[in-house]
């Protein structure tokens, strides 16, 4: 059933492809650089880190604005320009709102009609470059460049198309990327990390695979203050609703951080405030500590958060080099 399922997957992916291909004028061409940021699997692969730390690099010398779908918001049909301090309407998305707490003056463009956004952008905006996040399945919209990410914590057999597998298109997408940055070098062996870049290098050939690792920057209150973890810390309840909450908890345990208790929630999904209650409860009962990521934290209010004594894991994506995105991409030939 899987192999007829992943066959009939295959088939509907092609065929889209193909179409554009074919009526390449439906493409809208901006007149702004385009470079996407995206993937080839479900799930979380540490794109909004590498994002943010994209932005970092290129904001004080271009003007960037950033596209992005608003996946499961009430804007992924329509269109909001999200830019500033506020005050935002309710159901924005996590990566939107995280975005915009970092970088307030870059304006991010949602809508799953990415092409319908670029045109808005290039009239109010006059971008130099136009950050296209999870776009690498997108067709309508002409790249100048692509980054692809690959989690070094799959796998092998997640790396099969659904449903068998994880990955939304089949392997031989590899050949369409400029890059491909493999993640979460931190969280796996040696091995594993050559076992993927000989496996990437062989199904992508001359392709530079760039090792990249996330690290910890320590864990932070409501406020933003830096939290002091000891060796007589208190263990801690660590919840969050992303793709792959193992790299969470890696990067907890890496900050000196004791788990004592795990809840998962789906990625993207929105805390009501009873949830929050129960895992204050929950947390105040077994003498725990709350944690979560900062693209949770961002969807709780300060009261909240303040209320719960709730602490935010704070992270950053880096080369494994620690060279910048910028210098390791130039060095294999690509100008962001």
């Amino acid at each position: 059933m899987k192999q007829l399922l992943q066959k009939v997957y295959l088939a509907l992916t092609t065929c889209e492809r193909r179409f554009f291909e074919i009526f390449s004028f439906l493409v809208y061409r901006p007149r702004a650089r385009v470079i996407s940021v995206g993937n080839l699997s479900m799930g979380g692969t540490g794109k909004t880190p590498v994002l943010f730390e994209l932005i970092e690099e290129l904001r004080h010398s271009q003007k960037l604005c950033v596209l992005s779908r608003g996946y499961r918001s009430r804007w992924e049909r329509s269109f909001y320009q999200l830019q500033g301090d506020g005050p935002h309407p309710a159901g924005l998305t996590d990566e939107a709102l995280l975005l915009n707490r970092r970088f307030p003056s870059i304006p991010v463009l949602l809508g799953k009609n990415r092409h319908h956004a670029a045109i808005i952008g290039e009239q109010r905006l006059k971008p130099d470059i136009f950050l296209l996040d999870d776009g690498f399945q997108y067709r309508r919209l002409r790249k100048d460049i692509e980054i692809l990410l690959w989690d070094a914590m799959s796998e092998p057999e997640e790396a099969q198309l659904l449903p068998a597998g994880r990955l939304r298109e089949p392997i031989s997408r590899l050949l369409s990327a400029d890059a491909i940055l493999l993640t979460r070098c931190e969280t796996v062996s040696e091995d594993k990390i050559v076992f993927w870049q000989k496996w990437l290098n062989e199904r992508a050939p001359g392709l530079p695979v760039i090792r990249v690792s996330t690290r910890s920057e320590g864990l932070f209150d409501h406020l933003g203050r830096r939290l002091s973890v000891t060796a007589d810390t208190a263990e801690f309840l660590a919840f969050s609703a992303i793709g792959r909450p193992a790299a969470f908890y890696a990067q907890l345990e890496h900050a000196g951080c004791r788990i004592g208790e795990r809840v998962e929630f789906r990625d993207h999904h929105c805390f009501s405030e009873a949830e929050l209650d129960e895992l204050g409860r929950k947390a105040s009962e077994k003498n725990l500590r709350l944690v979560c990521t900062e693209k949770d934290f961002c969807k709780i209010s300060p009261e909240t958060a303040e209320k719960l004594g709730l602490s935010v894991l704070r992270i950053r994506t880096l080369p494994a080099s620690q060279r910048s995105f910028t210098t390791e991409l130039a060095a294999a030939g690509i100008r962001l």
